[in-house]
C-alpha cells in the first residue's frame, strides 16, 4: 500500500484545513483555479475530515515554498507518532511559559508561518495555533493587524500574559491583570462567517478601495466580574477599515451578528 493511501483516512485537525485553505488561496492568486473553482475548493476544504478528503482538492497545484512541509503536502508528516510528538511538545512549552512569569520570552518551538491575521484564512490559521500552543481559545482580549495578532490571557486571578504573535512566532510578557478582565472563548467565534464579513468590510464602511487596518474582540468596560451578581458585557468584536485618511468600523458579536456600522464621512 503507498503512503498515500495509507494515511489517507487520517484525521485532519483545524490547523491542516486552514493550511489547505492557503494552498488554494496562493493558487488562485496564481491564476491556477478559477473564481468558481476556489470557492467550492475553499468551502470543501473547510468540511474535510481526513487527509484523504484534503489531497482530492490540492493534489492538482503547485506548492509555494512556505508550505512544503506542510502535513498536507508531505504525506512522510502525516504519521501520528509524529503528531502525537508534536502535540506533546505543545504541552512542555506551554508549561514553561507558564512558570516564567514577570519576564518576556522567546518560544523556540517552531510555529506555522504568519498568514495575515486580517484575512479569513489567517484568521483560522492563527486561532489554531494559538489553541495548539495553549490548549484552548480562551482570551481577556485579542487585537489582529495585518503583520502580527496581540493577545492578553489570563495566567490566574491576579496576571495576564501579553503574547504577541508575528513572523518570529510567539512572545510574551507576564503583567498584572486588570480588575474588570473577564475571559471569553473564541471558539465562539463564527470564523466562516467573519471570512465574508472582513472581506467585505471596506466597501461596507465607504472605503472600497482601502483594506482592514486592524480587528479588536474585547468586552466593553461593566461590572467588575469579581462581584457577586455582576453583570458582565458579552464581547464585541471591533472591525476597522481605512483608505487614507479615512475609515470606519464595524460592531458585530462573536456570532457574527452586526450591532453597529460606522461608516467613513464623505
Amino acid at each position: 500500500m503507498s503512503d498515500t493511501r495509507r494515511h489517507s483516512g487520517l484525521r485532519v485537525r483545524d490547523s491542516d484545513r486552514v493550511e489547505a485553505c492557503a494552498l488554494l488561496d496562493a493558487a488562485h492568486a496564481e491564476g491556477e483555479l478559477t473564481d468558481a473553482e476556489y470557492a467550492q475548493r475553499s468551502a470543501a476544504a473547510m468540511r474535510a475530515r481526513t487527509f484523504g478528503d484534503l489531497d482530492t482538492l490540492i493534489g492538482d497545484l503547485q506548492i509555494p515554498r512556505n508550505l512544503a512541509d506542510a502535513p498536507v503536502v508531505r504525506v512522510q508528516r502525516r504519521k501520528p507518532a509524529r503528531r502525537w510528538q508534536a502535540a506533546a511538545a505543545t504541552v512542555v512549552v506551554a508549561g514553561l511559559l507558564g512558570a516564567m512569569g514577570g519576564c518576556a520570552s522567546r518560544t523556540t518551538a517552531p510555529d506555522p508561518p504568519l498568514l495575515e491575521p486580517t484575512t479569513g484564512v489567517g484568521l483560522a490559521s492563527f486561532l489554531a495555533t494559538y489553541r495548539d500552543r495553549y490548549g484552548d481559545l480562551t482570551a481577556d482580549e485579542m487585537s489582529l493587524y495585518p503583520q502580527y495578532a496581540l493577545v492578553e490571557r489570563a495566567v490566574d486571578a491576579d496576571r495576564t500574559v501579553r503574547l504577541r504573535y508575528d513572523e518570529q512566532g510567539f512572545s510574551s510578557t507576564d503583567t498584572a491583570r486588570d480588575d474588570d478582565a473577564a475571559a471569553f472563548d473564541l471558539a465562539d467565534l463564527d470564523v466562516r462567517g467573519f471570512a465574508a464579513v472582513m472581506a467585505g468590510a471596506p466597501e461596507t464602511l465607504r472605503v472600497p478601495g482601502g483594506a482592514i487596518s486592524h480587528i479588536v474582540i474585547r468586552r466593553p468596560p461593566g461590572a467588575n466580574p469579581a462581584d457577586p451578581g455582576a453583570k458582565v458585557n458579552p464581547p464585541v468584536v471591533f472591525v476597522y477599515a481605512k483608505d487614507g485618511s479615512r475609515g470606519g468600523y464595524l460592531e458585530l458579536t462573536l456570532a457574527g451578528e452586526v450591532l453597529a456600522v460606522h461608516p467613513a464621512e464623505d
